[in-house]
């Protein structure tokens, strides 16, 4: 039972117990006995009681609606942490050209969450490297060795990666619809969960570690199976 629900029982209680005051007080002027005199009490302490339980009442919905105002405004501020966040990182992404990257990647810079889309990565080496998350919507990654890379939920959407090395790399949940694979290299690359709607896999190589997403048939896309 709700807080506004006790209110309103004990409420109709009192209002109960007053009119049964009333109706023992009555009439007012009437020679004094001990009805009237118990209708006069109990009358007057339900008044009372009833004055308590309103002030209560009302305190307690301003609480509520202090608290009500306090969530909300720590929501809002959590939305602008996030989108501050969003920001800087935008920001990180638009500073970064090609051969500075090459050169984070080289010393394995945590690059996850960054947003380089769009951009020409062609030909980097980006041997394991961290782009958890990252944007990489469009991206030219031809020819770019991302092996052991962990791209997982990384999303590629439209990015090319025409003969990219992506052997033993992670890209569990990564968004790789429409994204170009031809001839990229596969074996041993964790694909579960990936959305490869649209990809194109014509001449990509793969083996037995390949994890594909569930039902997913390579072949049908062109992809070709390596026996090792």
């Amino acid at each position: 039972m709700s807080r506004r629900q006790i209110h309103w029982l004990v409420g109709a209680i009192l209002a109960i117990i007053a009119l049964g005051g009333l109706a023992l007080w009555w009439p007012p002027g009437a020679p004094a006995s001990s009805s009237n005199l118990l209708g006069a009490a109990l009358l007057a302490s339900t008044v009372v009681a009833l004055a308590v339980l309103l002030a209560e009442y009302l305190m307690s919905a301003r609480m509520r609606e202090i608290e009500d105002r306090n969530s909300l405004a720590a929501q809002e501020r959590g939305l602008r942490r996030e989108e501050a966040e969003e920001v800087r990182q935008r920001q990180r992404g638009e500073r970064i050209d090609k051969w500075a990257l090459q050169l984070m990647a080289i010393f394995q810079q945590d690059l996850r969450m960054v947003d380089l889309s769009g951009r020409d990565m062609s030909g980097l080496y980006l041997r394991a490297c961290t782009l958890l998350r990252a944007n990489l919507k469009g991206t030219n990654l031809d020819g770019a060795n991302l092996n052991g890379a962990y791209l997982a939920w990384a999303y590629l959407g439209e990015a090319t990666l025409k003969g990219a090395d992506l052997g033993d790399a992670d890209l569990a949940g990564a968004g790789l619809g429409g994204a170009d694979l031809s001839g990229a290299n596969l074996c041993g690359t964790s694909l579960t969960r990936a959305d490869l709607t649209g990809a194109k896999l014509a001449g990509a190589r793969y083996d037995r570690r390949t994890a594909w997403p569930e039902g997913f048939e390579p072949q049908d896309s062109g992809a070709e199976r390596l026996e090792t």
